[in-house]
């Protein structure tokens, strides 16, 4: 079968779109593309290149193959650079030598200069393969598919750079299946990316938050300054591309107030067109935004951001929303299937404090022994923090964050305790 034959098996297909965008003037033509890629949680908290492997074979024919096997395969294969846990080249081989032999296509590994170059590669390999990419995010920690785009106008040609990039539709395999015990089988209609500690299916990323957030690049090494993903071979864009510009509704020169929010996220879910799709439909319809929580990043000065809950009842979310607490934009939001109680509860601050005080706790480093939280010495934050580590590599699980002395402990919103977060491992 040829891979033109197979593009319309593997795809929902391109639906053209017009409507007037929140804060535009001018009434735009859209092209959007989702392809049905079944979601699926990787099965450790490093095995995120093995759980984008399995979707992605699974997508084109393959079936649901084991992440043991995938992430050994990744592993043994990434020769080009020690240190990693699935490096680019261990996972283009994997994608290559596991592929079904009906699909007559390939894997290409890119390393391009630009960020613009590889998010239209990502583009073109969607609509032109009807195959869903795997991209490198968050500097070299993690891998996620992208799955679909709204984009202003379809490409002509791999080369195309006459179209701007709206958003992005992702699976993000992480968090890890819930432990002790085995993972759950994959399956077909299994219950990753239900919700909680099962991974959400549906994540839409704005543009501007890909590129300042998630496609940033990898800091060193032989993949240094480069900004990688896993496509169809063609040529890229050799070209930078057509960008819209974009203004924010504040100023950034203070924290928004949280009256405000609640409509900054009705808006941005408007500005993208969410609410044209007919599950967020049911969401702005039937809901009202929860109160909204504040967000540092560890990793950036001065950076914050608010998670809006949308619930259906008092302590159940159907959707998040995150949105810039300075500047007020839109930056990202996950959909769940049914409404679950992630995030509620998770910041009874009281309940929380409670748990770890008088409590012994060690280090991740042996040699520092063991320390007590005392109740007259430990000092909370203010807000809940996050940045992109091992323990949390979703920006709707942040953490609390607790100073006792020169030490910490973080205290993750699913209440699972950590002592570091680790922001240098490439590949999980």
């Amino acid at each position: 079968m040829s891979v033109d034959s197979k593009m319309n098996y593997w795809s929902i297909g391109i639906s053209r779109k017009s409507d007037q965008r929140v804060g535009s003037k001018s009434t735009k033509c859209m092209a959007t593309k989702n392809l049905d890629v079944q979601y699926h949680q990787q099965d450790t908290d490093y095995y995120c290149g093995a759980a984008c492997a399995q979707m992605v074979l699974a997508e084109i024919g393959a079936g649901l193959l084991d992440q043991d096997d995938l992430y050994n395969d990744n592993h043994s294969h990434s020769v080009a650079e020690p240190g990693w846990y699935t490096a680019p080249d261990g996972l283009q081989w994997t994608l290559i030598n596991r592929k079904p032999a009906s699909f007559t296509n390939t894997f290409a590994l890119f390393a391009l200069n630009t960020e613009d170059a590889i998010s239209r590669k990502i583009v073109w390999t969607i609509f032109h393969y009807g195959v869903a990419p795997v991209a490198m995010v968050y500097g070299w920690a993690h891998w996620i598919v992208i799955r679909g785009y709204d984009i202003s106008a379809d490409p002509a040609n791999s080369t195309d750079n006459g179209y701007s990039i709206n958003s992005f539709d992702v699976n993000n395999p992480w968090p890890p299946t819930p432990t002790p015990g085995p993972p759950p089988a994959h399956s077909d209609g299994d219950i990753c990316g239900s919700g909680g500690n099962r991974g959400v299916a549906n994540e839409h990323i704005a543009y501007n938050t890909w590129q300042s957030d998630y496609m940033t690049g990898i800091p060193s090494g032989h993949w240094g300054g480069k900004f990688v993903a896993i496509c169809d071979p063609l040529p890229p864009s050799e070209r930078p591309g057509k960008s819209t510009r974009h203004q924010s509704p504040f100023d950034g020169k203070k924290i928004i107030e949280k009256k405000e929010i609640e409509k900054l996220a009705l808006d941005g879910i408007k500005l993208y067109g969410l609410q044209k799709r007919k599950t967020w439909k049911n969401i702005i319809d039937s809901n009202s935004g929860g109160e909204p929580v504040l967000v540092q990043r560890l990793d950036r000065t001065d950076s914050y951001y608010y998670i809006v809950p949308f619930n259906t009842s008092e302590n159940r979310s159907s959707a998040l929303v995150s949105i810039d607490a300075r500047f007020g934009d839109y930056k990202q939001s996950v959909l769940l299937p049914e409404p679950t109680d992630h995030l509620s509860g998770a910041y009874d601050r009281k309940k929380i404090t409670k748990n770890i005080l008088n409590n012994r706790f060690s280090s991740d480093d042996d040699k520092e022994g063991r320390f007590i939280v005392r109740p007259e010495a430990y000092c909370l934050y203010p807000t809940l923090v996050w940045k992109p580590c091992r323990e949390s590599l979703s920006p709707f699980w942040p953490f609390h964050m607790y100073t006792i002395g020169s030490r910490h402990i973080y205290v993750r919103i699913d209440g699972t305790i950590f002592t570091q977060l680790h922001d240098d491992l490439r590949g999980i």
